[in-house]
This record gives structure tokens, sequence and C-alpha cells, in this order.
């Protein structure tokens, strides 16, 4: 499940050979080299992993350890096959990668739907502590420290023109990915977070686990109206009438208004919560029993992911 990840190897205990005698040749492809605030250094590639070496440190950022262990990023790693991965790294760079620093993981899965992508992205709504933002081929949920993803794969594969494993051609693929892009160990709470911890077997499952549960959290808006129930109540009338509006015209695009609102100031910090509350707690109301065909399609296929990766 893990895509890319940035890994930082310092010069320490583990190695106190020198890394820009030594590693640039080890390097695939030499890109630049000169001199920063930080001193000498050489940037390069190792296959498609992005290197830049320093006399302190040699870093992998920004590149797919899935794509250079299995050729594609169309997969993901397991916690075996990154074990095998990193021991690849570190005997092609003669150093120690296992006790190089976590500084980035993508942990995500591809998850075959019944319908494209983006139809999906209408019945997820907000989630606490992010900002949601709906893109042409992506919906991003961002804050200061991680960031949730869906997107359609073999659309991203074929706007890159990259081919698209045999598994997958003529089928709806989404991508659902998980980011820890900052403060790792502060996040997973530990004094640090080396390589070596990604294939632990505890860490593993407990991310799985975290990636099931990140994606629970985000509030489900619900969709297939079969019928309005009778009833005799105006303010039951009133608030089915506004559920209706809201899912003609779409949660997010509501409390984005909202914002905007607060923003012009005119309205207050309560009132704005206050509405939003309200909106929310108006999407949770049932109209059938059947509730929303695609979001349980989803959540079920999540869950059984999680609980078989």
């Amino acid at each position: 499940m893990y895509d890319n990840l940035d890994l930082v190897l310092y010069k320490g205990e583990q190695t106190k050979i020198s890394f820009l005698d030594n590693t640039p040749g080890y390097l695939s492809e030499l890109t630049s080299e000169g001199i920063s605030q930080f001193g000498h250094y050489i940037n390069g590639y190792l296959g498609s992993l992005k290197i830049s070496i320093t006399e302190k440190r040699i870093k992998i950022h920004d590149s797919s350890i899935c794509k250079y262990y299995l050729g594609n990023n169309f997969k993901t790693l397991n916690k075996g096959d990154t074990k095998k991965a990193i021991e690849k790294i570190s005997d092609t760079l003669h150093q120690p990668f296992n006790k190089s620093t976590v500084t980035r993981i993508d942990f995500s899965s591809n998850i075959i739907t019944k319908y494209p992508a983006n139809i999906y992205y209408q019945f997820l709504g907000e989630a606490q502590y992010y900002k949601r933002l709906e893109q042409n081929n992506g919906l991003y949920y961002n804050n200061g420290l991680r960031q949730i993803l869906f997107y359609g794969k073999v659309h991203e594969q074929k706007e890159k023109k990259i081919p698209i494993p045999e598994l997958y051609i003529g089928r709806n693929v989404l991508r659902y990915e998980l980011r820890f892009r900052k403060k790792l160990k502060e996040q997973f709470r530990c004094t640090d977070l080396l390589a070596e911890k990604l294939y632990d077997e505890t860490f593993y499952y407990n991310l799985i686990k975290r990636w099931k549960n990140e994606y629970l959290e985000i509030q489900k808006i619900n969709s297939k109206l079969i019928e309005m129930r009778p009833t005799g109540s105006k303010k039951e009338l009133i608030e089915t009438l506004a559920l209706f509006s809201i899912l003609e015209i779409g949660q997010p695009k509501i409390l984005n208004k909202i914002s905007e609102w607060q923003e012009k100031k005119e309205i207050t910090k309560k009132q704005a919560y206050d509405l939003r509350k309200s909106l929310k707690d108006l999407s949770k109301i049932k109209l059938n029993n059947n509730g929303n065909e695609l979001i349980d399609e989803l959540t079920n296929k999540i869950k059984q992911l999680s609980r078989y990766a």
C-alpha cells in the first residue's frame, strides 16, 4: 500500500563514508551540481528515484518507491516488497537506507468501482480538520500535516501517456490515498521513524487501520431520493425540502458560500458555525432504507481492502 516515500540518510554513527565522494558514482544519472546555503550538492537519479546529495545527507524525495521497485506506480507495495525495495536501494548506493529517516509517506490502494471515479466525489462531504477541494480529476482534503486524495488512476495514466496494466484496462479505478507530509514523528507518536519501521508488522497494520478510519471520518452525503415520507409535521417537511436543495446544489458549494459570507464579515463566526452544523445535520437525514448505493459500495470495498491488505 506504499507508493511515495521520502527518505533521508544522515551522516553519523550509521555511516562515516563521504557521501559526495562516493555516492554520485552509483547513480544512474547526474542532473545538477552546485553550491547552496547548505554547501556543495549533487542531484541525480537512481532509476526513477530523485536523489539529492550533500556532505551531510542523502535524500530520496518526490519519487515513487513503488515505480522504482515494480516498474510502475499503478500498484502499491506491501510491507514485504517495501523491505525488498529499501534493501535494493541500500545495496545499490552502498548505504544503510533501512536506517534512513522517513519524512513522507503516501499510503494508498486502487479500488475498482462500478462507475467512473468522479461520480463518487459529490457524495463525499466535509472532513473535520481538513479543507475540501474538488478538482477536474480528483478530490483533495488538505491540512498542514496530511492530505487525503481520491482520483481516477486510469485517467491519470492516460494524461501522462503511461501504459495501463492489463488488469485495469477497461475498468473504473478510483485511487484512495492518504499522505503524511510533515512532522511524522509527532503524527505517529514516536521518537524516531526509520525506514525499517515501515515493514514492521504492527506499524504496517496500524497504518492500514488509519487509512480506513480517515475515510470513515469523512461525512457521507445522502443522495438516493426514492420518495418523500408522509408527514404531518411542518418542521419535518421543511427539513426534507431543505435536504433536497442541499443534494441538488451540493453540500460543499453551500458550505463555501457560508465561508464567503464569514470572510466578508456579513455573518459572525458563531453564525457560520451554526449554519454549517445545521447543514451537516440535515445531510444525515435518511430518506429511504436503501441509503446511498455508491457510498455503500465505496465503504464496503475500503473496509474489505483494509481487512485483507
